[in-house]
């Protein structure tokens, strides 16, 4: 999807280059981390990729399946399709512009210095983190237990559970307990419980995801996670 950025394993990048790509990064943990990478990569099978301008992948961009360790975009970045990374083994992504796609799940280092425009940004597990130097706009965001940092504001029509998030403005979210979760998650992807109150009137309980997998194929698939109701047919 990627193969005209230029390539550090295909000799295309001098260690200098990378070096000073990598120093793009605002966090100086991630920087060590990238430097130390420098002298393991022959031993590895990703690669280190810089496109210096705008990227635009006319599909789906998974680092993990792609074998790309580090990604850095010295500009804007646009994906068609799903946005995936990995946290075993790692992978890095540095836009200095703007990102947009179609939706994103994040379980490595995502950093976006600009604005963030996604259908569905979703988090997964704690290894490794997302900073987003600007807005991130959104219809669903669930974090998960992912960290999250947004420098600007998050515009989310609805935010799920307890996002591990970092922001000036915290948003209101609905929690993984409650009924309203129904409204944009199909049941089959959630625990539900049913019983009755003191006077017999049913009662639903909530307990969170029960298939979070599931959850995330259908994202990256482009998938609705509530499926619409059929309507009613009359003979």
């Amino acid at each position: 999807m990627i193969d005209h950025a230029l390539s550090y394993r295909r000799g295309q990048l001098s260690p200098a280059e990378l070096l000073a790509a990598i120093g793009r990064f605002r966090s100086a943990y991630q920087t060590r981390r990238l430097t130390a990478a420098l002298d393991e990569i022959e031993d590895s099978t990703g690669d280190m990729r810089l496109v210096e301008g705008d990227l635009h992948v006319p599909g789906d961009l998974d680092l993990t399946r792609e074998r790309i360790h580090l990604l850095v975009v010295l500009g804007d970045l646009l994906v068609d399709g799903a946005y995936g990374d990995g946290d075993d083994p790692e992978s890095f992504l540095l836009v200095t512009g703007d990102m947009r796609a179609r939706d994103v799940v994040t379980a490595g280092w995502l950093e976006v210095h600009g604005d963030l425009s996604t259908d569905r940004l979703i988090g997964d597990y704690n290894d490794c983190d997302a900073h987003i130097g600007g807005d991130v706009r959104t219809r669903l965001f669930y974090g998960e237990e992912h960290h999250f940092t947004i420098g600007g504001t998050l515009h989310a029509d609805a935010v799920l559970g307890r996002p591990r998030l970092e922001i000036a403005t915290p948003p209101t979210a609905i929690a993984l307990d409650d009924p309203r979760l129904l409204e944009h998650v199909d049941r089959d992807l959630l625990r539900v419980f049913e019983d009755h109150d003191g006077d017999g009137a049913p009662i639903t309980f909530l307990d969170g995801f029960r298939d979070f997998r599931e959850l995330k194929r259908r994202v990256r698939a482009g998938l609705p996670l509530r499926t619409p109701p059929t309507p009613a047919t009359t003979d």
